[in-house]
């Protein structure tokens, strides 16, 4: 008796085995689509509650496309956006750069730790002796010397010509270096220019048709350019700029200058497949093993669990495991890519509206999206009022009220304590002139940069100047008047 219900235990088990085995792919193609429709829900509210007028979006896991999906319009026909539609991907053009400076390393063209000079005799900073010093690794790990705000200062040119990357590295032979070669760690768009021209000068060919020919064909980028003829033709149109939260129409063209660290333009369909690039483990093809390693490895430490790469940012995640990625900002775009070895998944969301307080906000969304494809529950959607524009508005509406009152007293001759009116109409006199040195002083950031990519800050500062000098004039004025 005993070994009949053994045998008929052992035929259920089979029974049972095979039924689930039936079930399984059915319940994990439903848990797949559950996923996919979170990752849609979740990107729709947080394109309709940032006001951003198109995007794409794709996830890889492993090496296959798991997600593509775009949303909305570009360009001023507004035309529809899909997963060929090339955005400007910001700063992630450093990763694309450095990969082209790997490729030449690894055919032995170059070597990482050679000093720049080597190969572009005629560059020059301020300090000539200590551009000499300046290597490829220093350039590449952004520890060169050259600050922040000197890499903005020749950033959003807007230029077409072909020689543009080499004549705006000429134009830094007057800037002063902050800090010693190899000393420390300043993020700087220049540091890449420069490498744009160190690949222009080593390969007789144009910074655009190198990346061409040897890194987008290769990587199978259909879409992507990297000069300002090539992007157009490919279908890229300028994106928004936002005012107030509200998206503008850009005026900003593609910058040829800018495309070794900002200004590559690409879809998310050529994103996917450097993500698959990224995460594969037979790099061969492309980079030896030991060069693959070396371009996604950690080479400066940028902050407690995060460091620089050759391009490419790397986080250590407190679950252990690393997260590679980098943003990328525009003054019209706003993009994130990331790639997690350790569980194979990967993603690239580009978007067409951009503002220099609102670029925090992509971040998110993220980290929201690698919450999801963990199994867990993301953040809610930030949001992000204007609370600077208003306070900015308020003070401007306080001044014109001011202005307004000093016209009344001034057309009723009732003048009192003109002392006091001539000293206050001296004040703000000097706060008007004073106001936009000091606010690139502190922000650390040169004004053309803060026109292109806060312009409604901009706008509401050059009226507050004007008011304040208005008022500073009236009052003197006011307080001479017989």
């Amino acid at each position: 008796m005993m070994k009949i219900l053994t045998a008929t235990s052992k035929v259920m088990l089979v029974c049972l085995l095979l039924l689930s085995s039936l079930f399984f792919p059915i319940s994990q193609t439903a848990a797949k689509q559950d996923m996919k429709s979170t990752i849609d829900t979740y990107i729709e509210n947080f394109l309709e509650e940032h006001h951003i007028p198109g995007a794409s979006v794709a996830i890889v896991h492993e090496n296959d496309l798991f997600y593509s999906n775009s949303w909305g319009v570009t360009g001023e026909s507004k035309e529809k956006v899909t997963t060929q539609t090339p955005f400007t991907i910001g700063s992630i053009s450093k990763s694309l750069t450095g990969l082209a400076i790997m490729r030449l390393i690894d055919e032995e063209t170059i070597h990482l730790e050679d000093p720049i000079k080597k190969y572009l005799p005629w560059f020059t900073l301020k300090d000539q002796q200590a551009t000499s010093q300046i290597t490829i690794k220093h350039l590449l790990t952004h520890t060169s010397g050259i600050s922040t705000y000197s890499g903005l200062s020749i950033s959003d040119k807007e230029s077409k010509e072909s020689d543009a990357i080499q004549k705006n590295v000429k134009s830094l032979s007057n800037v002063k270096l902050t800090a010693t070669p190899g000393e420390k760690y300043q993020y700087s768009n220049a540091n890449f220019l420069i490498l744009g021209a160190l690949i222009e000068e080593v390969t007789h060919q144009t910074y655009s048709k190198y990346m061409e020919q040897q890194v987008f064909l290769p990587l199978n980028m259909k879409n992507a350019a990297a000069d300002h003829h090539s992007a157009y033709k490919k279908g890229y149109l300028a994106g928004y700029q936002s005012w107030l939260g509200i998206p503008r129409k850009s005026s900003i063209t593609y910058d040829t200058s800018g495309a070794p660290y900002g200004y590559i333009a690409a879809s998310v369909e050529d994103m996917a497949e450097y993500i698959q690039f990224l995460s594969q483990h037979d790099h061969n093809q492309f980079l030896t093993d030991p060069n693959m390693h070396l371009y996604i490895s950690s080479h400066v430490q940028t902050d407690e669990n995060r460091y620089y790469g050759l391009g490419l940012r790397i986080t250590n995640l407190d679950l252990g495991g690393k997260m590679i990625w980098h943003s990328g900002s525009t003054p019209d775009s706003r993009a994130e890519l990331f790639a997690i070895p350790e569980t194979g998944w990967g993603g690239v969301i580009l978007t067409n509206k951009n503002h220099i307080l609102e670029e925090a906000a992509l971040i998110h969304l993220r980290n929201g999206i690698i919450d999801i494809l963990n199994g867990e529950k993301p953040a809610d959607i930030p949001k992000s009022p204007p609370y600077t524009q208003i306070v900015v508005m308020g003070i401007i509406g306080l001044l014109f009220v001011l202005f307004a009152t000093l016209l009344v007293q001034i057309q009723s001759k009732k003048i009192h304590k003109r002392k006091a009116w001539r000293i206050f109409g001296i004040v703000l006199l000097i706060l008007s002139i004073s106001m936009i040195p000091s606010l690139i002083y502190r922000v650390g950031t040169p004004w053309h940069t803060l026109k292109v990519f806060a312009a409604d800050i901009a706008f509401l500062t050059i009226l507050m100047v004007i008011l304040l000098a208005l008022n500073g004039i009236l009052s003197i004025y006011h307080s001479v008047k017989r």
